[in-house]
C-alpha cells in the first residue's frame, strides 16, 4: 500500500497541492484505497504521470499490461487469490528471476513474502492499479483450469480412502517441481491442489481445537491429502519431504537432486488434522505436540511398489515440522560397478574389500551417498559363505542376507555395546554406521585388528582428515597405521540436463583458478543447462558421485606414525597419485557431466593443495 510518504513526494515534486493531498488522505481513511488511485479518480494526476513519476522515484521500469501476453505457467507461480491480495501480475521468469509487476515497488514486506513464497528473486516492475486489477481478471479469466481448481471432477471408481491413485495426469505446473522424469511423465499438481480443496471445505474455518478434534485425521480427505502428498514425492524421485509450519500457512517442500522446492502451501486450518494423520501412519503418539518424535511408515505406489519412510516430527514456534525421508528400495543401486567409480578407483576399493581384515572408511557430509557406497560394498561381500552384520541408526535398507541391528540409545543400545555383542557372533564382514566417540572407533580399531573386515562412515571433509580424526578421538597411531586399508571421501553433483545442455562461456584464467593445467585449456569444452520442461528450468537433471580413493603407502604409514597434520597426509597422498574430490570434479567437467559452478560449490579450493 502506497504510503502518505507518496502524497509528500508528489507534493514536492509540485504535481499535487497540500490541498489535494490533504482531501485524499481523508478519502483514504474512509475507503482504505491506495492514495495514487484516489489522486487519479479525483483528476489531481493523470495515470501516465503517476507511473512515470512512480519509475523515477523507485528507479524501476514501467510496463503496458494491456498488451502483456504472460506464459500460462507463471499462473501457477503466483496463483489468483495471491495476485489479488497484494495487486501483482506474473510477467517473465528467467532463471530464478521473476519480474513482477505491481503497484508500489517500495513495499518490502509485500516483496518478501512473495520472494519465500515463490522462491524466486523478484524484480519489480510499476503499474497502475487498475491496470493490474484489468490484467487479472484477463489473463486468469482465460486460465481458469489453472487459476481455480475443478474439485468437483470424476474421480475413479477405484479410488478409495487411504489408496493411492492409479496414475499421475499431466500437469501444467511443470516449472514448480524439477522432476527427474521424462516431460510425458510430469507431474500433475491439480489433484493435490483438489485434495487440499476438499479439505479445507470440510474443516473449519479457524485451528481445530482439542474439544472438537472429532477425528479430522481420519476424514477421507485429509486422508487423500496425505496420500497423494506421498504419491507425488515418488513420482518425482525426491529424497525428503519438509512440511514446515508458519504463522499463516504450512509450507511444503521436496528435496530432489539434493536441493529444496516448494511444492504446495497448505491452510493453517489443515495443520493440525494433517500432522496427526502423518503420525497415526506412522504410529506415533498424535496427541504428544511438545516433545520430538521419531516413526516410520511403508506405502506402496502404483500398488505394487514398496518405500519405506522414516518419519521424524520436531515441535516449532507455530507447530510441528515434519521431514520425511523416502527410502525407495526400487530406485537403490547397489552395483558398485553403477556408482561411478573410475577403472582404476574400482579396482583400489574391490581389492581392498577382498582381503579379508583390516577397515574401510567412508567420509563425506550428510546426504553425500556414503550409506548406497556402504550397502553396494556389503552386497559385493554378500554370499552363503560369508556372515555379514551392521549396527545402523537407522536401519536405511533392509538387505536379504544381511543382519542389520538398530540402535537404540534410550535402552543402552549404543554403537559400541551392538559392535561387542557382534564380535560374540562370528561375523566375517562388520558394518559401522557411523563412528562417533572414542568407544566405538576403539572396538571397531580392535575388530579390523583381529581378522575382521570393518566398513564404516566418518564426517570428515576428504579422505586424510579420517586419519586425524581417528587420531584425535585417541587412536594410538600405531593401531590406525595397522587397522586401516582404505579411506574414500565422496561427494555428489548435480549431472547436466541432456535436453537442454550447451556450451558454457568459462574464460581461460577461470579454467586455470578451477585447476586444468595450461596444456588441456585450450581444449576443455564447458558445458551448461539452458533450462528446459524436462528439468523445469534448472539445467540439472540427477546426480553423479565423486570419488577420492586413499591407499595407505609406506609413506603415509609413517607420517600416520608421527602425528603428521591432515595437509602433510594429504601432500604425501597426492605424491602417490591420489585422485583428490576436486580431479574427480574436474573430469567430470571433462566429460560434459556436471558445470563449473557445481564444482566450486561442491569441493572448494580447500580441495586443492
Amino acid at each position: 500500500m502506497i504510503r502518505e510518504r507518496m502524497g509528500q513526494l508528489l507534493l514536492e515534486a509540485q504535481l499535487i497541492s497540500e490541498e489535494q493531498v490533504n482531501t485524499a488522505l481523508q478519502v483514504q481513511e474512509v475507503s482504505g484505497n491506495r492514495l495514487g488511485s484516489i489522486l487519479v479518480e479525483m483528476g489531481a494526476v493523470t495515470e501516465s504521470i503517476l507511473l512515470q513519476f512512480l519509475s523515477q522515484q523507485y528507479g524501476v521500469a514501467t510496463i503496458d499490461l494491456s498488451t502483456c501476453q504472460v506464459d500460462a505457467e507463471l499462473l501457477t507461480l503466483i496463483p489468483l487469490d495471491m495476485a489479488k491480495k497484494y495487486t501483482v501480475v506474473p510477467v517473465r521468469k528467467t532463471g530464478s528471476r521473476l519480474m513482477l509487476a505491481m503497484v508500489d515497488p517500495s513495499n518490502t514486506s509485500t516483496l518478501d513474502e512473495i520472494r519465500f513464497l515463490v522462491g524466486a528473486h523478484i524484480v519489480p516492475i510499476v503499474a497502475m492499479e487498475s491496470d493490474i486489477q484489468a490484467a487479472i481478471r484477463r489473463m486468469y479469466g482465460k486460465k481458469d483450469h489453472v487459476a481455480t481448481l475443478d474439485v468437483d471432477r470424476e474421480r475413479p471408481p477405484s479410488r478409495l480412502p487411504g489408496a493411492f491413485s492409479s496414475r499421475a495426469e499431466m500437469s501444467q505446473i511443470e516449472n514448480q517441481l524439477p522432476v527427474g522424469t521424462e516431460r510425458s511423465s510430469s507431474l500433475a499438481f491439480d489433484d493435490l491442489q483438489a485434495c487440499l480443496k476438499e479439505v479445507t471445505s470440510s474443516l473449519p474455518a479457524g485451528e481445530v481445537s482439542e474439544a472438537g478434534m472429532d477425528r479430522v485425521e481420519d476424514r477421507a480427505p485429509i486422508i487423500l491429502l496425505v496420500n497423494r502428498l506421498i504419491q507425488q514425492a515418488g513420482e518425482a524421485a525426491a529424497s525428503d519431504i519438509h512440511i514446515e509450519p508458519y504463522e499463516n500457512f504450512v509450507r511444503v517442500r521436496f528435496r530432489l537432486d539434493g536441493v529444496l522446492r516448494t511444492i504446495i502451501h497448505i491452510p493453517k486450518n489443515v495443520q493440525r488434522a494433517f500432522t496427526a494423520r502423518i503420525k497415526i501412519m506412522s504410529n506415533l503418539n498424535i496427541a504428544e505436540r511438545r516433545l520430538p518424535q521419531d516413526g516410520r511408515m511403508n506405502v506402496k505406489f502404483h500398488g505394487s511398489r514398496d518405500c519405506d519412510i522414516r518419519v521424524s516430527i520436531l515441535p516449532c514456534f507455530h507447530g510441528e515440522k515434519i521431514a520425511l525421508r523416502i527410502l525407495d528400495r526400487a530406485s537403490l543401486n547397489l552395483d558398485m560397478t553403477q556408482l561411478g567409480f573410475s577403472a582404476k578407483s574400482l579396482a583400489r576399493v574391490t581389492t581392498a574389500l577382498e582381503v579379508p581384515h583390516g577397515m574401510i572408511l567412508v567420509t563425506g557430509p550428510t546426504g553425500s551417498g556414503k550409506t548406497t557406497t556402504l550397502y553396494s560394498a556389503l552386497q559385493f561381500l554378500n554370499s552363503p559363505t560369508v556372515n555379514i552384520v551392521t549396527v545402523e541408526d537407522p536401519v536405511e535398507y533392509q538387505l536379504t542376507g544381511i543382519n542389520q541391528l538398530q540402535t537404540k540409545d534410550d535402552i543402552g543400545l549404543t554403537f559400541a555395546a551392538g559392535l561387542r555383542s557382534f564380535l560374540r557372533q562370528d561375523p566375517d564382514v562388520i558394518m559401522v554406521g557411523e563412528i562417533r566417540d572414542r568407544e566405538t572407533a576403539h572396538i571397531a580399531v580392535q575388530a579390523a585388528l583381529t581378522g575382521h573386515r570393518v566398513l564404516s562412515t566418518l564426517h570428515t571433509t576428504d579422505a586424510s582428515q579420517a586419519i586425524t580424526r581417528l587420531l584425535d578421538m585417541g587412536i594410538e597411531p600405531f593401531l590406525v597405521s595397522s587397522a586401516l586399508s582404505l579411506v574414500i571421501a565422496q561427494r555428489l553433483v548435480r549431472k547436466i540436463c541432456l535436453d537442454c545442455q550447451e556450451s558454457d562461456s568459462v574464460s581461460p584464467h577461470q579454467l586455470a583458478l578451477l585447476g586444468f593445467d595450461e596444456q588441456e585449456i585450450d581444449s576443455v569444452r564447458p558445458m551448461r543447462g539452458q533450462g528446459c520442461p524436462r528439468c523445469q528450468g534448472t539445467g540439472y537433471k540427477g546426480r553423479v558421485a565423486l570419488f577420492e580413493i586413499l591407499s595407505l603407502s609406506e609413506e603415509l604409514h609413517c607420517k600416520i606414525l608421527t602425528r603428521a597434520p591432515a595437509y602433510e597426509l594429504k601432500a604425501c597422498a597426492l605424491r602417490s597419485n591420489l585422485c583428490s574430490l576436486r580431479a574427480s570434479a574436474l573430469e567430470h567437467v571433462r566429460l560434459g557431466m556436471t558445470t563449473v559452478d557445481e564444482v566450486l560449490t561442491v569441493t572448494g579450493a580447500d580441495e586443492q593443495v
